[in-house]
């Protein structure tokens, strides 16, 4: 029996036909963007995928051409503030083509922003369902924010203007507090970000006794530019992290998972800044208020001992003299240990510099110049041993109030002695 072979041709031109017969309409299409081009001439090219967990069950080629492209992605960047990208799952309008040489493909037509944005909703709601059922939304939340927070660990990308902003406000604190902050730097959006903050807090956990905190703060955004902030990994990393974490994502709509899981959440980085500044701040107040209250109370306990004292000598003048005289003592000795003990306690700090100021004082040169001594230099050093002046050097004496210049020649003592000795070496100043 003869064997009728079709042409590779004349075979796709027959699958065009049976996919054009069978699929002529337009189709409303479910997928995530793999990847996306675009080429020179403003075609766009992407590679569309449908999984079931880390599985991809489905995958195809699309195209969007550029007059429907223009109008197709301004369209979708106005309603999310984000251009199509890799990752996105998108609701788009399809016509379902074959072509003999590049083979099956959609073409575009249409692409719903609104489900887009619906879809990052539904993801949402079902992280906040699952932390909540782990029991992880208040767990970071539960610790201890410090008494003075003055180390901070921020995550920020050190491009943001939100991270200019929080430190630029640290810094010029009005009270003048100091504040040591290190960057942990990471990708604040985009398909990384996610696995870039991760990093950062995992380098932070590694020094957490080196911090007193954690920040996480970038400089607002659109909806879908804040989704990493929203995955179920970073979120529960923020919330099991052993610092409290204060969130500034700058935000003003809507909380993010990870704003919920975190310990403070606040609307930009610079209230972020005033957040921590304001803790410093109660922390003084409470030290200037017990400064207070110590003082009021040491204040009342002298008044009511010298009502005390009143009363007693008051109630001592009915007795007779020498009883009387006898507890007047005894209460004028009370007063003045008393009165020495606070003299004593406020006085302790001025003592201690006038003992360091008198010791001083002795140590000057100048101090044992004016008891009679002098000082002698030959050549510019001093003369500490007069074997090593000799005959004929010329010294410098230098007194409370002047200098002397003097030349050394032997004494009577010397000369006699150099006789004695056959020599004339040992000097002496007459």
């Amino acid at each position: 029996m003869a064997k009728t072979a079709l042409s590779l041709s004349q075979l796709n031109r027959l699958i065009k036909a049976a996919i054009t017969d069978t699929l002529p309409d337009l189709y409303w299409v479910v997928a995530e963007i793999a990847e996306i081009k675009l080429n020179q001439r403003g075609h766009c090219y992407l590679e569309l995928v449908e999984k079931e967990g880390d599985i991809t069950i489905a995958q195809i080629k699309a195209a969007i051409w550029a007059y429907e492209y223009r109008s197709i992605s301004s369209k979708f960047q106005k309603a999310t503030n984000e251009p199509l990208s890799r990752g996105m799952k998108v609701l788009f309008l399809t016509a379902v083509t074959f072509h003999e040489v590049y083979g099956l493909s959609l073409n575009i037509k249409n692409i719903d922003p609104t489900y887009t944005i619906g879809e990052m909703a539904r993801k949402r709601k079902e992280v906040i369902e699952r932390l909540t059922k782990e029991g992880l939304i208040e767990q970071n939340r539960s610790r201890e924010l410090p008494l003075v927070p003055q180390r901070i660990a921020v995550i920020s990308s050190p491009t943001a203007a939100g991270y200019g902003d929080f430190f630029n406000h640290l810094d010029g604190n009005p009270y003048g507090y100091r504040f040591v902050h290190v960057l942990f730097p990471a990708l604040m959006q985009g398909n990384e970000a996610e696995a870039s903050i991760i990093r950062a807090l995992a380098q932070i956990k590694k020094k957490r006794a080196s911090f007193d905190l954690a920040v996480i703060i970038r400089g607002g955004g659109s909806t879908i530019d804040l989704s990493c902030f929203d995955s179920y990994t970073l979120s529960a990393a923020v919330a099991c992290f052993p610092l409290p974490v204060i969130s500034g994502i700058g935000h003003e709509k809507d909380d993010t998972v990870v704003d919920i899981v975190a310990h403070t959440r606040m609307k930009t980085p610079t209230a972020v800044a005033e957040f921590i500044i304001s803790g410093v701040r109660a922390f003084e107040e409470i030290v200037l208020g017990l400064e207070a209250r110590v003082a009021n109370h040491v204040e009342e306990f002298l008044k009511d001992e010298k009502h005390r004292l009143v009363s007693l000598a008051q109630r001592l003048s009915l007795v007779p003299f020498r009883l009387r005289s006898v507890h007047m003592n005894r209460l004028l000795s009370l007063q003045k240990d008393i009165q020495g003990h606070v003299r004593q306690i406020f006085s302790a700090g001025k003592n201690r510099l006038d003992n360091m100021q008198q010791a001083v004082r002795h140590l000057d040169p100048e101090h044992v110049l004016r008891r009679g001594y002098s000082i002698t230099r030959h050549a510019g050093k001093v003369v500490k041993d007069a074997s090593s002046l000799r005959n004929g050097m010329m010294i410098e004496s230098t007194l409370h109030k002047g200098i002397v210049a003097s030349m050394v020649r032997p004494g009577k003592e010397a000369k006699d002695h150099g006789k004695k000795q056959g020599t004339d070496l040992l000097p002496g100043l007459e």
